[in-house]
């Protein structure tokens, strides 16, 4: 199994990116939870459960980062240091840290 992390918000990320061994590092970004549990964002209540059912197969040599970003920083920040330098461009987003590939909503959200 893999080494598993879930931080909130951009400063825990940038946190977690100094301390994580990048070349092993996969990435994904989400929506925080509403009281009731589930997240704020449509298409992340589908993905996330996609995601996490796939955590198992990762190779142990992996890390993965789960990042939950809240709404008013995602769609009312002027400044978005994830869409402005690392082109995540949508919620969800799963990637392998460094690699120009993605996979974005309707990918993660589909377990084949």
């Amino acid at each position: 199994m893999s080494k598993q992390t879930e931080v909130c918000g951009i400063e825990n990320f940038q946190k977690a990116i100094d301390t994580a061994q990048l070349d092993n590092l996969v990435v994904y970004f989400s929506a925080t939870r509403k009281d009731d549990g589930s997240p704020w964002c449509g298409d992340c209540k589908e993905a996330d459960p996609v995601v996490e059912a796939q955590l198992d197969a990762l190779s142990s040599n992996l890390e993965f980062l789960l990042v939950r970003m809240d709404r008013p920083y995602w769609k009312e920040s002027p400044v978005n240091i994830l869409k402005d330098t690392h082109n995540v461009t949508c919620l969800p987003t799963l990637m392998r840290w460094g690699e120009p590939e993605r996979l974005g909503e309707d990918d993660c959200k589909d377990a084949a």
